[in-house]
């Protein structure tokens, strides 16, 4: 099970929740960096990028020596990064992709510029089993606006699942609302999955963690659906196990280790 993401110093997303979720899921986690950052649970604070050479140097020492039957992809920081990765999705080297496109950073500024949105957008999430953006997110994949009631969303994702994966989940996590709504869309049809918001600062890695959880499903041969559906219950019980954390003073992490406990 392999993942292609940044790492985060302060522990709470990036690659440490994928393979944190990885383990808990049961699966053997194995990682390519895409960029080394300073941050914590308040602040980012300066970013290392790793170059393309060196991101397919990793991928392809884990490629020929484990037997990889799925993949995630996380940030991967730079344009440069985003065409190798749809570069090698395309010549069928990443199997049961799930992209998290994370376009956007904790605060909801764009990260890329539009071109590398476009090469994400056009060429990468095509090749995906499954695509999981937020509704910023979503907004940039489409390059138009997106109204936040159901209805609307529920057509964007719909949108989405003709550019070519076979589900995609726009996560409500950011969203105003009083309950959690997340539009999952598949088959030509898109349903809506309501669950109790919990209360808490400590949402760090959630789509990070989302989206491993849905990749460790299909590395065990889980059905599509059924595994993004106990990726979702894996994730909201993970927030809520950490609810009452006090890890530093800002955005704490989820407890992925609850479900063991």
């Amino acid at each position: 099970m392999l993942t292609i993401a940044g790492s985060d110093s302060g522990g709470g997303s990036g690659l440490q929740a994928d393979l944190r979720t990885f383990a808990v899921r049961d699966v053997h986690g194995v990682c390519a960096v895409t960029v080394v950052s300073s941050q914590n649970t308040q602040d980012f604070r300066s970013a290392l990028p790793i170059s393309a050479d060196v991101v397919r140097s990793q991928i392809e020492a884990v490629l020929e020596d484990f037997e990889v039957s799925a993949v995630k992809t996380g940030l991967l920081f730079s344009e440069e990064n985003a065409l190798l990765v749809a570069e090698l999705a395309e010549s069928r080297l990443l199997p049961s992709l799930v992209v998290d496109p994370v376009l956007v950073d904790r605060h909801g500024n764009r990260i890329y510029s539009e071109s590398a949105d476009r090469v994400i957008s056009d060429r990468l999430v095509p090749l995906a089993r499954v695509v999981t953006p937020n509704h910023l997110e979503a907004m940039q994949l489409l390059e138009r606006a997106i109204g936040d009631d159901t209805e609307a969303l529920s057509e964007a994702a719909l949108e989405l699942v003709d550019k070519g994966p076979e589900v995609v989940v726009i996560t409500g996590g950011r969203r105003d609302s009083p309950t959690m709504i997340d539009i999952v869309a598949f088959d030509g049809k898109a349903i809506t999955l309501e669950s109790e918001r919990c209360e808490t600062i400590n949402v760090r890695g959630t789509g990070d963690t989302l989206s491993a959880a849905i990749a460790a499903g299909l590395a065990r041969g889980v059905p599509v659906l059924d595994a993004v559906l106990a990726a979702q219950d894996f994730t909201a019980e993970a927030i809520r196990g950490a609810a009452g954390w006090k890890l530093g003073a800002g955005q704490g992490p989820i407890d992925h280790l609850g479900f063991l406990r």
